[in-house]
């Protein structure tokens, strides 16, 4: 297993935001975080990056507690995709994925010809490859998310870690991402996202961490957690789970939230 979390606390000061969870993925599979606002994804993520240090539990990548990790050997292990991400320099896009092969040379090194080529193979991977010399602050909002995701492809980790990575995006740069996420994991990486919307566990995942009050709601495949039942208990609103068959046969799995009518007619009933 490439990441096993274990009985996991920590969070900021004296308080623990996340409180004893227990989760992992593989290789290949898309680990899936939802849940409300609040309830300690981003912690999560912070803590299994080494970003903050645990009160609690284990993390282990690929076998080996992160505890015991040096920086840039955790950085050639897991790479971070933010929500944002707004440089202070207008760099090029092929620069700013090239800030991804750090952890491969030191800091007094520049950039050799191999870790070029390196970044200009993510892009490729991303299909972004024709805006290697455009100005990344010149880029969408959705472009500049692939171009995060290439330079966390330069990093050679084999864990992908999207903070909401579809945040204030449009309909259309959301489902390119999901189709992105889905891509890596069939090349072999492990990608663990959170998200708002609890399609896209039901859509793409291998396994889903439901979470409410920085603990574990559920845990399991998109199947057994992205339930009715769940969805009220953690979002505190009534929710339908429905499967349709998209125009070319796919089955498509919408959670509707119930609307005034349907309230209404429960009143009705009652």
């Amino acid at each position: 297993m490439l990441l096993e979390v274990e009985n996991l606390s920590g969070g900021y000061g004296a308080g623990d935001i996340v409180k004893g969870v227990t989760c992992s993925a593989d290789a290949g599979e898309i680990l899936c975080l939802v849940g409300p606002n609040g309830c300690g994804k981003t912690t999560l993520f912070r803590l299994l990056l080494g970003m903050l240090r645990r009160s609690g539990g284990s993390i282990r990548l690929d076998g080996r507690d992160i505890g015991t990790l040096e920086p840039r050997e955790l950085a050639k292990l897991a790479a971070y995709i933010p929500q944002h991400h707004t440089p202070v320099f207008s760099y090029t896009v092929l620069d700013v994925v090239v800030m991804g092969r750090s952890s491969h040379f030191s800091a007094f090194q520049a950039p050799k010809e191999a870790d070029r080529d390196a970044a200009f193979a993510a892009l490729e991977k991303m299909h972004i490859a024709h805006l290697a010399n455009e100005k990344y602050t010149s880029l969408s909002g959705g472009q500049r998310q692939l171009a995060i995701i290439a330079r966390a492809i330069c990093q050679s980790a084999k864990l992908l870690v999207m903070d909401e990575p579809a945040a204030n995006l449009d309909y259309a740069n959301h489902k390119r991402l999901m189709d992105v996420a889905v891509e890596l994991a069939g090349r072999g990486y492990c990608v663990v996202m959170s998200t708002h919307a609890p399609e896209d566990p039901a859509s793409i995942g291998s396994r889903v961490l439901m979470m409410r009050e920085g603990r574990v709601a559920a845990f399991g495949t998109p199947e057994e957690v992205i339930t009715p039942e769940n969805l009220e208990r953690v979002y505190g609103i009534e929710m339908d789970v429905v499967t349709v068959t998209d125009r070319y046969g796919a089955r498509r799995t919408i959670c509707l939230p119930l609307g005034p009518a349907a309230a209404g007619k429960e009143k009705e009933n009652g």
